[in-house]
């Protein structure tokens, strides 16, 4: 199925029409936001993916931004499982562990690296589009904490008027045809913003400093495998896709949940939302049947702290047992 699908089930229940422009922007908002609640839901099945990175310990680095977010991670080389954090463990009394096979989740930034030459910026596409793609950028510049600013891509290469020393927000006006590509004076690139996304999004990662050193030493070393959510992409073109697959009716369903509330009608949106999770969870059920799937089992640390301190106490007591008085 595809997008197309979608928007005429939807408009035939909703009395709109998506070929005529007005009704189709209607209903590609209300699309997206219908999208946007179902995929995090649950991990539905065809939005997992894995893939090896080479990474080096302790820096900080910027995922693709196709990786959202991370279920696991673990050595290539080793199998060991690396653990997943946000950032506050690290202020814990006990934070020894942070520094060993650890990802810190610093956060989501529009660059995927940091301005290191302060000085306007270029904005690169492969081919003037028509209309012209309008690039919105929010940044800091020496003198001002914030200032916004709008570039028009009415040439392959455009420069900024600011001279940006940081950006918080790298977006464009829609989805277009082409990547855009934001590098600094030195063509450096900074960011890149996917044609199927509204804007440019890296998840940041600090990566513990153990068990690797700073650079890599042999072939096998600094490569894990990681397992992530796909991001979920602007979807607006008649062939897009749902990253999952046989959700295209549960999503109509959700889409009339969110019609039905902007209407106030409320009974009629408590029973769309009933019916869309339903046949989610009857989706992703059918779909686990055909895997075998494991619990793994390991033993609480203070299990077997207590086995230590019974080990301590027979041993005490054979002593104190053998002590002649």
């Amino acid at each position: 199925m595809s997008v197309k699908y979608i928007l005429n089930r939807f408009g035939a229940k909703a009395g709109l029409d998506p070929s005529v422009s007005k009704s189709r922007n209607v209903e590609l908002r209300f699309l997206n936001e219908a999208a946007e609640e179902l995929y995090a839901q649950a991990d539905l099945a065809g939005t997992l993916m894995e893939q090896t990175f080479k990474v080096n310990g302790d820096q900080t680095l910027a995922l693709p931004y196709y990786v959202g977010k991370i279920r696991g991670i673990r050595e290539s080389a080793s199998m060991q499982v690396w653990h997943v954090n946000q950032m506050r463990p690290r202020y814990n009394q006990f934070n020894w562990k942070d520094m060993w096979r650890n990802w810190r989740l610093v956060g989501k930034r529009a660059l995927m690296c940091s301005v290191t030459n302060t000085s306007v910026c270029r904005l690169v596409v492969e081919e003037v589009e028509i209309p012209p793609v309008v690039v919105s950028l929010s940044g800091s510049t020496d003198i001002s904490s914030s200032v916004n600013e709008q570039v028009i891509m009415d040439a392959t290469v455009k420069f900024t008027a600011n001279a940006f020393n940081d950006f918080t927000s790298v977006k464009k006006d829609r989805v277009n045809n082409y990547d855009i590509t934001l590098t600094d004076v030195d063509e450096k690139v900074l960011t890149v913003i996917p044609n199927n996304m509204m804007q440019a999004v890296y998840q940041i990662i600090d990566v513990s400093g153990c068990p690797w050193l700073p650079q890599n030493t042999s072939k096998l070393d600094n490569y894990v495998e990681v397992l992530y959510k796909k991001v979920l992409p602007w979807l607006s073109d008649d062939d897009d896709e749902f990253p999952a697959f046989d959700y295209d009716n549960v999503i109509v369903n959700k889409m009339m949940q969110l019609w039905a509330e902007e209407q106030e009608k409320m009974d009629v949106a408590v029973a769309y939302d009933v019916k869309a999770t339903r046949s989610a969870a009857r989706i992703l059920e059918d779909q686990n049947r055909d895997t075998e799937d494991e619990v793994s089992l390991v033993a609480h640390p203070h299990d077997t702290l207590l086995k230590r301190i019974g080990t301590g106490l027979r041993r005490r007591y054979s002593l104190y047992a053998g002590r002649k008085y």
